[in-house]
């Protein structure tokens, strides 16, 4: 027998009324939550931050969807996370691995691109005397990682002056706050960090900018390198369409609506990552400058088109083993 939160019998009439009701209380966004397990980066970037304005202001729950949200140090371990079906949306995954990961048959699809190649920058000590990539050759320089976005787009950029990043420069791989530490003792001339590495180092007099590799690529080619997508395992995909559209939907949202309410975002995003150790103020400082830069359109023909222009790009200098063709794991849902 039916019973209300306080115990007490219902009518007959009452038990019909709750049972016409059920299916609508199911259908209600407010009750009937899609969960969706979301990866992201420890990052400052504009998609992390989006999300995380999106969590605190109840817009996911709204829209039907419980986020359950994992966040992970190192890029790599996320990326084994989606190969072992632990993740069903990336909402930063660098539009270079989304390639490679597909190439190797992982089954994903990048559902938006949210921004290009501006959070990294080519740095050195203040002292330096080095200022553009034909300035390296010979010299020792560190990246994150010997493959995807951060490394891509420093090999294009050299590649733009005609500098075989790997054959003229003596490159190695170190995590972040290791690349600053062999900057400062002189164990590397040069390197391509990101936030929100750059800002507190710029900011402490450690290093400055000799560069933005993603500018040189846009000059050199005339559209972006297209840096950190949000992508998702097909299989969820294919059993929540309806929920991934909105996902991405709400996502677009929030990044619209960043610069109204960035303080609230900074907060957020503090919250949902202590693994950055930064303050409110601090994420907000980050944040600002890439704003005005997030991709505008959706996954058009012309942006799937630019995505297939960098991928070529990336195979004819050997940076992805095979062709790839990006309208067959690029969607607009």
């Amino acid at each position: 027998m039916f019973k209300l939160s306080l115990g007490k019998r219902v009518s007959a009439g009452s038990r019909l009324f709750v049972a016409l009701l059920f299916p609508l209380y199911l259908a209600n966004p407010a009750f009937a939550q899609t969960n969706i397990r979301v990866g992201s980066t420890v990052s400052s970037d504009v998609s992390a931050a989006a999300l995380s304005l999106g969590m605190k202001t109840g817009a996911f729950k709204k829209a039907g969807l419980n986020i359950e949200l994992t966040t992970f140090v190192q890029s790599s371990q996320k990326y084994d996370s989606i190969k072992g079906n632990a993740i069903d949306i990336d909402i930063n995954m660098g539009a270079v691995n989304a390639a490679q990961l597909y190439s190797s048959g992982v089954p994903i699809t990048v559902l938006r691109a949210v921004t290009p190649a501006d959070i990294w920058a080519v740095v050195a000590r203040p002292d330096s005397k080095l200022s553009k990539p034909a300035d390296f050759k010979g010299k020792r320089f560190g990246v994150v990682s010997l493959s995807g976005a951060n490394f891509a787009v420093t090999y294009l950029a050299f590649k733009t002056q005609s500098v075989d990043f790997m054959r003229e420069v003596k490159v190695s791989a170190l995590p972040p706050s290791a690349l600053l530490t062999a900057l400062d003792k002189g164990d590397i001339e040069g390197a391509t960090i990101y936030e929100p590495y750059l800002t507190g180092a710029l900011k402490t007099g450690r290093v400055k900018v000799l560069f933005r590799p993603g500018e040189l690529y846009q000059k050199r080619f005339g559209e972006p390198f297209i840096a950190l997508v949000i992508t998702g395992r097909n299989e969820f995909i294919q059993k929540n369409r309806a929920a991934a559209a909105k996902f991405i939907a709400v996502m677009e949202q929030m990044l619209a609506n960043l610069p109204a309410n960035v303080d609230l975002a900074s907060q957020a995003l503090v919250e949902n990552m202590p693994d950055m150790k930064i303050t409110t103020a601090e994420a907000k400082e980050m944040l600002i400058p890439y704003m005005p830069n997030v991709i505008k359109s959706a996954n058009d023909p012309q942006l799937i088109k630019r995505a297939q222009n960098m991928y070529d790009r990336l195979l004819e200098v050997k940076q992805l083993q095979e062709p790839v063709k990006a309208s067959a794991f690029w969607t607009r849902l």
